[in-house]
């Protein structure tokens, strides 16, 4: 990759989406315009790429602000860096914060960023982005004041939030972004990857198993790995009630010009549920089968009335410097993040496309991604005990793994 042809692509990129560059300022909720354009950092690196992409787990070669410097506009939204390696590989590391897009949108950008190197190196002017930047149909929010906010709250039966306003709300919120950016610090998820062979015999399994005519691959992945997760991060201790958390992205929303049009996507698209869900045997030793019901019947619910509603009354809640109301953060939760079906590997340099592409870290237990090879690798990470995690590499819970 031309290093210098490079730079050039990402000034572009910046020009026509300068908010890439911007501030984010947290009194006033809204991205400062950029003094100067981000660009990109340049570093060597005496080793191989080839021992990189042996290795398991996220590499960090990704130069990516703390969410405290982000928050405090003290950190660009976006940060591109160039690791050049001895055998002539490279690796790109792109952050961009969640204040400005999606899995999905981010996808977008990077795919866009290779259309403009591909025209540069063909001395051909750069393109233009070809999606829509602005989706009026995902702005969530009403004009409920703060009482009626929490009096809807109660209307719910969801518990009153935790304010994070005044010097005990600032303190607590200072807490929880100092334990996440530690988490991503000092805990690196563990790889898991699934052939495609492998992930149609595990859809193939969990079906039979939930005696269903019809479950998804997400149904299916999610079953699996909410019940390795449950084993691994508790064990004996049985845990009848969970919170289980799962977001599903698709981008087609995107390339929808109006509110309407868009608004279609709004299930599919931010597929959240934060569910307390009951086991009467536990947790643990509910069966795959029966976890891939109850997650076909909670997609089933979920309509796009249903997830809008219930982000306008998380918006209206952190409005009034409120946290989640639907997150209790003293029960267990175990959440998913699924971008297993974004066609991440159409980014192409002129021709040259990416070996290994890894998804920026977030702070989800199980992440599903796509694999270069047309399957799909998994990246857990257990929150409270990163030590725990470890454990999936042992030849015992390998077995577990791939039991189907």
């Amino acid at each position: 990759m031309d290093g210098d042809l490079l730079a050039k692509s990402i000034l572009a990129l910046v020009s026509q989406f300068s908010f890439l560059s911007g501030r984010y300022d947290a009194t006033q909720s809204h991205i400062r315009p950029p003094d100067d354009p981000v660009s990109l950092t340049r570093k060597s690196h005496s080793g191989k790429l080839s021992d990189i992409l042996a290795a398991s787990g996220r590499p960090n070669y990704v130069q990516e602000p703390s969410r405290k410097d982000v928050l405090r506009g003290c950190a660009p939204l976006s940060t591109f860096t160039l690791t050049e390696f001895s055998d002539g590989g490279v690796i790109l590391g792109i952050a961009v914060s969640h204040v400005l897009t999606d899995a999905a949108g981010y996808h977008l950008l990077m795919r866009h960023l290779g259309d403009i190197y591909t025209a540069l190196i063909s001395k051909n002017a750069p393109p233009r982005i070809p999606f829509n930047t602005r989706l009026e149909a995902f702005e969530f929010g009403t004009g409920r004041s703060k009482p009626e906010t929490l009096a809807e709250l109660k209307r719910r039966g969801l518990p009153k939030p935790i304010p994070i306003k005044g010097l005990m709300g600032r303190l607590i919120k200072s807490l929880i972004i100092k334990a996440m950016d530690k988490s991503i610090r000092h805990n690196v998820p563990i790889r898991i990857h699934f052939s495609p062979s492998q992930v149609t015999h595990l859809k193939e399994t969990v079906l039979t198993e939930s005696g269903e005519d019809w479950i998804s691959t997400n149904v299916a992945l999610c079953a699996h790995f909410t019940s390795l997760m449950a084993k691994l991060s508790y064990g004996d201790d049985i845990k009848t009630e969970m919170q289980i958390g799962q977001l599903l992205d698709l981008r087609g929303r995107y390339f929808e010009a109006d509110a309407n049009a868009q608004s279609q996507y709004v299930g599919n698209a931010i597929l959240i549920h934060i569910d307390k869900a009951a086991f009467p045997e536990g947790l643990q030793n509910t069966s795959r089968g029966a976890l891939a019901r109850y997650f076909k019947q909670r997609q089933a619910k979920t309509t796009a009335d249903d997830v809008k509603d219930r982000l306008d009354l998380l918006a209206d809640c952190l409005r009034h410097h409120y946290t989640n109301p639907e997150l209790d953060v003293k029960n267990p939760i175990i959440s998913l993040n699924n971008q297993s079906k974004m066609a991440i590997y159409d980014v192409s340099f002129a021709g040259q496309l990416p070996q290994q592409i890894y998804p920026q870290d977030v702070g989800d237990n199980i992440m599903f991604f796509p694999a270069a090879d047309g399957g799909i690798d998994i990246y857990i990470r257990d929150i409270v005990n990163p030590q725990r995690q470890e454990q999936l590499l042992t030849p015992d819970w390998q077995t577990r793994i791939f039991d189907f």
